[in-house]
């Protein structure tokens, strides 16, 4: 197996390992070495696997985020969440600031969420915040889907669940943890993609992955982010 390394337009080591009987070029990263490796075929031009590396720069980007927030949720696990720190809300990294008021408030300007108070309900405000903005995307995908398939359900709980994300009752409660609200926003709609399609087929049969994925095309994907990342969503706070 030859190798050798390549450094992309934004500064990414890649090592390139050739291999015979290789039929496409695969990037990923690995654990192993700590860095970022292609595999390609034995025959293909160089030219090519840098033209494949440069057209993953999106790619790239979503890698180096994953690792930002698994660092950052082992942070906030150990210390917990103090003024200053970065959380995913959505995806989206997000500054927590304090601001001493007499009056609590909580706001959110782009990647920033500005919390007033005092400073012993600094937490309390954050996690009534969170919970509250987690029920609102919430029941707004599970209505939609809802309305979509022709289906109602009777209620909507968002509370703190241990060991899942969701769940669908006998009688057509929906249930969901509230810490869907640091996944991304795809990630949390599938959640409410795979519910609803309980109230069609309360089983895991074809017809039901049928409705999933007449609602959430991507499904697949979002459940293997689920599948990687859902553990971590329970060390944040």
């Amino acid at each position: 197996m030859q190798q050798r390394s390549y450094i992309t337009g934004c500064g990414k080591t890649v090592l390139i390992q050739r291999k015979i009987g290789l039929k496409r070029m695969n990037l990923r990263f690995s654990k192993k070495q700590k860095t970022f490796v292609v595999s390609v075929p034995a025959l293909v031009p160089f030219s090519s696997v840098t033209r494949f590396i440069d057209e993953a720069h999106t790619w790239f980007t979503k890698v180096d985020l994953y690792h930002q927030q698994q660092r950052l949720q082992q942070q906030n696990a150990s210390h917990g969440i103090e003024p200053g720190q970065l959380i995913s809300i959505l995806g989206k990294l997000t500054r927590i600031d304090f601001i001493l008021s007499p009056k609590s408030k909580v706001f959110l300007s782009g990647t920033v969420l500005e919390i007033y108070g005092v400073r012993s309900k600094f937490e309390q405000l954050l996690m009534t915040y969170l919970k509250n903005l987690a029920y609102e995307k919430l029941s707004y995908y599970s209505y939609q889907y809802a309305q979509t398939l022709g289906v109602k359900f009777k209620k909507i709980t968002v509370k703190e669940m241990k060991t899942r994300f969701g769940s669908c009752t006998s009688v057509g409660s929906l249930n969901y943890c509230w810490r869907l609200i640091f996944a991304p926003e795809p990630v949390l709609a599938y959640l409410c993609a795979h519910e609803v399609s309980h109230l069609k087929e309360m089983n895991h049969s074809k017809k039901f992955w049928a409705y999933v994925a007449f609602l959430c095309p991507d499904y697949k994907n979002l459940q293997k982010w689920l599948k990687q990342n859902g553990k971590g969503l329970f060390a944040v706070l």
